[in-house]
Parts: C-alpha cells; structure tokens; sequence
C-alpha cells in the first residue's frame, strides 16, 4: 500500500475490516444453512451479505475478488429461486469462495 494516497489506505483497511466481519458470519450462517437448508431467511441473509461484499470488490476494482463473489451470488440467486436444491457440496463450494 505504499502508492496509495492515505485516504486510499483508510478505505481498504475498512474493506477488510468489514470483509473480515461479513466472511466470519458467513461461515456460521452456511453452517447453519446445511442444517436448515429450507430457511428462506438464513439464505437471503447469506445472498445479501455475499452482494454486498461483491460490491465492495467492484468499487475498490478487486476484479479477481468481484468475479469469485458473482459467482457465488449467482449460485445463491439460483438456491433462492428453487433452479437449484441445496446439497452438501453446494454448501462446500460456497464455503470454498468465502475462503
């Protein structure tokens, strides 16, 4: 971070602040998904908190971040709209982008 100017520095110490935070509660909310995979609620929260994480990515232009956060959007968009069931190696993939 040694060419970035001091607010650059402040606004991706904040992104992994808040990243750091949204990624620890997403592996206890797919956890709890696994359990509970008709939880229409747990699932949106997960879908926002993944949307959300995306859209820090694409401001900050973290493409390789964004890109890896789509997808994972896209898998949950699909969970939502019952294209897809969930299954225990959905979970793992999802599990392995939050990684």
């Amino acid at each position: 971070m040694e060419n970035t100017s001091a607010e650059d520095q402040e606004t991706i110490r904040e992104f992994l602040i808040e990243s750091h935070e949204n990624l620890s509660r997403l592996d206890q909310d797919l956890v709890e998904l696994e359990k509970r995979p008709q939880d229409v609620a747990l699932l949106g929260s997960i879908f926002r908190t993944i949307h959300t994480i995306k859209g820090a990515c694409g401001f900050l232009a973290f493409s390789t971040l964004e890109s890896i956060t789509h997808q994972a959007e896209s898998l949950l968009s699909q969970l939502r709209e019952g294209k897809r069931h969930l299954t225990p190696a959905l979970v793992s993939l999802i599990l392995e982008t939050v990684d």
